[in-house]
C-alpha cells in the first residue's frame, strides 16, 4: 500500500508542495482524456472522474480540496480507513447492481464472480457462493443485499486492519523469526516503518525511542 502511495504522491503532487489538490489529480490523471470526450475504447472516464472526485472529497476531512499524505492514503485505499468506508460499499453496490434498484439481488452477486459464457454447469464453487448468499449474506432473507448487509460482506467487522498491518510489519522485519522486534531490526526496516498507518507514518517510533 504505502509503496503505492508513495509512487502516485510523486506523480500528483505536481508542485511539490507536500499537498496533493484535486485539481492535480485530475489533470494528472483525466487531463489528456478530458480533451477528447469521446475516447477510442468507450469507456466512460468522465463518469469515473466524478467518482474519483466524490472519494476524494470523503477522504479530504477538512474539505479544502488538497489532501495530506494520510487524506491521499485514505483516497487510493479506503478500506484501510473507517470513515472511508460508505463510499467503499456505495461504490461496490454501484459496481455489482446492473439493474439501478440500490441493492444486490442474487444473479448479480454470482454474475459479479462467474460468466457462464454457455457453460451448462455452474462450478461447485458457484453452487457454494449461491447458498452463501442465501444463508449468510441476505440476512433479512428478502432475496437481495441491502447497503449494511453489503458492508458485512465486503468489511467484516471481525478483521482488524491495525492487527493485520502489525503482523505485516513483524514478518517483515523479524529476521531472527523469535517473534520480537529488537531496535536493530526496526532500524534495518525504518522504510516500512516510516510508511505504515499502524506507527503514524513513524511518528510513534518517535515518541518510543525504546
Amino acid at each position: 500500500i504505502y509503496e503505492d502511495v508513495e509512487r502516485q504522491w510523486k506523480g500528483h503532487d505536481l508542485n511539490e508542495d507536500g499537498l496533493v489538490s484535486w485539481e492535480e489529480y485530475k489533470n494528472a490523471t483525466y487531463g489528456y482524456i478530458l480533451d477528447d470526450p469521446d475516447p477510442d475504447d468507450g469507456f466512460n472516464y468522465k463518469q469515473m472522474m466524478v467518482r474519483d472526485e466524490r472519494r476524494f472529497k470523503m477522504a479530504d476531512k477538512d474539505g479544502d480540496l488538497a489532501a495530506t499524505k494520510e487524506e491521499f492514503t485514505a483516497f487510493l485505499h479506503p478500506e484501510e480507513y473507517d470513515y472511508m468506508k460508505d463510499i467503499v460499499v456505495q461504490e461496490t453496490m454501484e459496481d455489482i447492481d446492473k439493474n439501478g434498484d440500490g441493492f444486490i439481488d442474487l444473479e448479480e452477486y454470482i454474475g459479479d464472480m462467474y460468466s457462464q459464457d454457455g457453460d451448462a454447469d455452474e462450478p461447485e464453487w458457484v453452487k457454494t457462493e449461491r447458498e452463501q448468499f442465501v444463508e449468510f449474506r441476505d440476512k433479512n432473507r428478502d432475496g437481495k443485499m441491502d447497503k449494511e448487509e453489503t458492508k458485512d460482506w465486503i468489511l467484516p467487522s471481525d478483521y482488524d486492519h491495525a492487527e493485520a498491518e502489525a503482523r505485516h510489519l513483524v514478518y517483515e522485519s523479524d529476521q531472527d523469526k523469535d517473534g520480537k522486534l529488537t531496535r536493530e531490526e526496526i532500524v534495518d526496516k525504518s522504510d516500512l516503518f516510516v510508511g505504515s498507518q499502524a506507527t503514524d507514518f513513524g511518528e510513534a517510533l518517535v515518541r518510543h525511542d525504546e
